[in-house]
């Protein structure tokens, strides 16, 4: 093993300096970051924590196999919701996760204050149609579940035998039941976010989204329980420790992907701050108990990792080869000497262990010094700034300048290679979501949808490479008036450092799963598995605080959830 340099106290900068970008935004280093203390599921926990909301149920309709009405009101300081549940049990071979279907175990709205009954029956009606229905102007979204075909039965059977279910049984799945997804913001006529902006909680971003994943967690764990009881009086309830260990189930394939290319301001924003934080926590040097610190959250890591929690091997570092770069990691760490900062640990784990395993380190320093992040977090949870006004009257050469300057890496790729352009992305009219095709075999090319960047910027390059210096962009725009997009991107990105993937998705190798996986650690996945290049199945929530420990208060430590020991 490496040792570490020697750094001396003035080594550390006043300033920390951010990694270029050139360093993170390859979709390789963008996959591998982690889950943090910024991810929003982190925040929205330690929101309803810190404010001590009450989730209680208001109605329990159910019949012995959980088909029925459920309605839970949720309330915070400044917030009154209500979730109801529509319950179903389908045979299993009527069960989908398609999301143009209409069969699901579960479907359920999140609304403000308590819905009327005839607000109950005019959505479940319009639920008949999940796709065309319409919701109403208190509604917040909707969502759907289904039930886990792996563990759901066999945990009510054993809870109804009056039996805890295996450890292992548990382990295999990791939740109850698996989310559809939400759909709000205005989908189905649901109110909108933006009127919410600085309103409390439904103008903060993902907020919403991620709280139905929390109410599905707790309704699956009561549901489960339900049936059980209505099958023998024998029956047990779950115990807490299983209760606390088990999620909420969710596979995300391409519909994530062109988000991260289509938005490079909210992109720019994420990845910025979070690498403010990290070279704020790089610059600090530790003291004994955070080194100590550390320590144990690297022995939590490798076990969590060993224990088989995390991938197979293929697109993504396999879980034993992360584990072995942990351990050196852990080795690096426990040898530092006490007067460096941790700026000489990550340069030692830049140079000699994988990207996994740095940006794992990453985060455990924001869990080691938790006031880095507090501190950013309003930036996290504020809106994103509009870009600056397109610039009609900008220079020709100017505009060239800077396109030549910002997007060298992009004007380098050679998309005239039989390969650069095999692939393109198109949404779906059958099932209603973005697919891969390849040219000249899938059909499709028509709907052909936007996420080829680098494309279009060298076909702005080669339109402005024809002009004169001093003409300007309004007479570009005349005569090609398709690239106006890729200009106002130009333009008015200028200072997003972090806001481009510096990849050509429409090459072969470019690995759909990595920008996939990417967003779902922003929302605040920690188990995630790539099934195929296209989608990642994966598990939210694992080990956070149920809903009596968020009313008392008591969010707990719960990154990196084993099953706990029975008592």
């Amino acid at each position: 093993m490496s040792l570490l340099p020697v750094q001396t106290p003035t080594d550390s900068p006043s300033r920390p300096t951010l990694r270029p970008s050139s360093d993170v935004m390859s979709p390789e280093g963008l996959s591998a970051y982690k889950s943090s203390r910024l991810s929003f599921l982190r925040l929205l926990i330690g929101k309803l924590t810190r404010e001590r909301w009450q989730i209680a149920r208001d109605r329990w309709e159910l019949d012995a196999e959980g088909r029925g009405l459920a309605i839970y009101r949720i309330l915070g300081p400044d917030a009154d919701f209500s979730f109801v549940v529509f319950s179903d049990n389908l045979p299993e071979e009527r069960r989908t996760d398609r999301i143009v279907e209409n069969h699901y175990d579960g479907e359920a709205f999140l609304c403000i204050g308590p819905p009327s009954d005839a607000q109950i029956k005019a959505q479940r009606g319009q639920f008949a149609d999940f796709l065309t229905g319409r919701a109403d102007a208190k509604t917040v979204g909707w969502t759907r579940i289904n039930r886990s075909g792996r563990i759901f039965d066999a945990v009510v059977e054993a809870l109804a035998e009056g039996r805890q279910p295996d450890d292992a049984l548990i382990a295999s799945a990791g939740y109850l039941v698996r989310n559809n997804g939400f759909w709000g913001n205005g989908r189905h006529g649901s109110t909108i976010f933006p009127a919410n902006t600085g309103k409390g909680f439904l103008g903060l971003p993902y907020h919403a989204d991620l709280l139905t994943l929390y109410l599905w967690r707790h309704f699956s764990v009561e549901l489960a329980e339900h049936i059980a009881r209505s099958r023998t009086p024998n029956a047990v309830p779950l115990a807490k420790r299983l209760k606390t260990y088990l999620g909420v189930g969710n596979a995300s394939g391409l519909g994530l992907m062109p988000f991260v290319l289509r938005h490079p301001a909210r992109v720019d924003h994420w990845v910025r701050l979070r690498e403010r934080a990290y070279a704020e926590a790089r610059a600090r040097r530790p003291a004994s108990e955070e080194r100590a610190a550390l320590l144990r959250l690297l022995d939590r890591a490798i076990a969590y990792y060993d224990s088989g929690q995390q991938v197979r091997g293929g697109i993504f570092q396999a879980s034993e080869d992360l584990v072995a770069d942990l351990r050196r990691l852990r080795r690096a760490a426990e040898a530092q000497p006490s007067e460096q900062s941790w700026e000489a640990l990550a340069a030692w784990a830049e140079a000699e262990v994988g990207r996994e395993a740095l940006e794992l380190l990453h985060a455990l320093l924001l869990e080691v010094h938790p006031e880095i992040a507090e501190a950013l977090t309003p930036e996290v949870l504020s809106g994103v700034d509009n870009p600056a006004a397109p610039q009609p009257a900008q220079r020709v050469e100017e505009l060239q300048a800077l396109l030549r300057a910002r997007y060298a890496w992009a004007l380098a790729i050679n998309l005239s290679a039989p390969e650069a352009r095999r692939h393109f992305w198109y949404l779906s009219r059958d099932n209603l979501e973005p697919r891969l095709g390849e040219r000249g075999v899938d059909p499709g090319e028509a709907y052909e949808t936007y996420v080829d960047v680098v494309g279009d910027l060298q076909s702005l390059n080669q339109a402005l490479s024809a002009m004169a210096p001093d003409e300007s962009v309004a007479h570009l725009l005349l005569r090609h008036p398709a690239l106006r997009l890729i200009v106002e991107r130009v333009q008015t990105t200028q200072h997003l450092d972090y806001g481009e993937v510096r990849a050509c998705v429409t090459h072969p190798d470019f690995e759909p799963c990595h920008l996939i996986r990417f967003t779902l650690t922003l929302y605040g996945m920690e188990k995630l598995d790539p099934q195929s290049r296209l989608w990642v199945r994966g598990t939210f929530l694992q080990g956070a605080p149920l809903a009596e420990d968020i009313a008392a208060g008591e969010e707990g430590d719960w990154i990196f959830p084993m099953l706990a020991p029975d008592a």
